[in-house]
């Protein structure tokens, strides 16, 4: 026997092992999720001899409360020799249901690429995602399409809990939102992009043990945020800290460009009633005659004790996170 077929026979064995080792070991976790209710499937199944790891879960499901992500394949794949890189693929349709509300999903192309540190709780190190003309549809009647979403997230921390993540996207065109909300103010054709960057410390690490217990969030600096839609622009920036009962406790300072056309279409949509936009149309407007550029108010928005406040103002309850 040559050298050769010596080295071949010996690596086809260890992609037999070895791929029998990582079925065996996402069979087990996913059986676990599934007895917990977190997780449902058809079947799972690998190929990619000699060189890959491709895994594919049929009809996978996700389950949370008053959320369930479905999609009729997940496709995850993996170099033989680098398995802690990997790629997943999503089918071009997918669903959402929110409290019992299904959204409908769909893209031109969906995948995401991780890499895990070799540790063996397999920490986070970074991770990407790319949706190629994402699209949502529901059936209130309205839906909405993009260009590109994109999301990325890189450990900031060498314990695995701090995280720097980005979110952009691009080129949000919007139908029947006006309709559904029973109005038929004229919008602004495009949300010309939204984006994000942040920090966001958790309370354990990002790694294999994060399905167990998943990680809670603790702390999130925004560097910045921002919604540029028409004419109208909404900035953010700011830290918060979130206290075991999912509190939120700092500042964020949000700047309105345009607020009074903002104000407007809340009030058209009937996201605020006619006697709240008059409220808040007389506060703002305040607020407007002591800065430079009149169309554009700062807000600082301060977290406390379970309560939001404008200022020196409680507005009510803070959002638990």
């Amino acid at each position: 026997m040559t050298l050769t077929a010596v080295l071949a026979a010996l690596y086809g064995g260890y992609w037999f092992v070895g791929s029998r080792a990582v079925l065996s070991g996402v069979e087990t976790a996913l059986g676990q999720l599934r007895d917990k209710g977190r997780v449902n499937y058809a079947s799972v199944g690998l190929v990619g001899f000699p060189s890959r790891f491709d895994l594919t879960v049929e009809a996978p499901e996700l389950h949370g409360a008053d959320f369930t992500w479905a999609a009729p394949f997940l496709q995850v794949f993996a170099l033989s020799y680098k398995p802690n890189q990997i790629i997943a693929v999503w089918p071009h349709e997918q669903s959402v249901t929110v409290a019992g509300q299904r959204i409908d999903l769909a893209s031109e192309d969906m995948r995401a690429s991780a890499l895990f540190g070799a540790a063996n709780a397999l920490p986070l190190d970074h991770a990407q995602l790319v949706a190629k003309a994402p699209a949502v549809t529901s059936p209130g009647g309205w839906s909405a399409t993009a260009a590109e979403a994109r999301f990325a997230s890189q450990s900031a921390g060498e314990d695995g809990r701090r995280h720097r993540i980005g979110v952009e996207v691009t080129d949000i065109a919007l139908s029947g939102i006006a309709a559904a909300a029973g109005s038929d103010v004229p919008l602004p054709a495009t949300v010309e992009r939204v984006w994000l960057d942040a920090a966001l410390d958790f309370d354990r690490p990002l790694d294999r043990f994060a399905g167990d217990t998943p990680p809670r969030l603790a702390s999130a600096d925004i560097t910045g945020a921002r919604i540029v839609w028409g004419a109208m622009e909404l900035s953010a920036e700011g830290r918060i800290e979130v206290t075991a009962s999912g509190a939120p406790e700092g500042q964020i300072a949000v700047t309105a460009t345009e607020w009074r056309q903002m104000l407007t279409t809340a009030r058209d949509l009937g996201l605020v009633s006619a006697q709240e936009a008059a409220n808040i149309e007389r506060m703002l407007d305040g607020l407007s005659r002591t800065t430079k550029d009149p169309a554009r108010v700062s807000l600082p928005f301060t977290f406390k004790e379970g309560l939001v406040y404008l200022g020196p103002f409680p507005l009510g309850p803070a959002p638990r996170l």
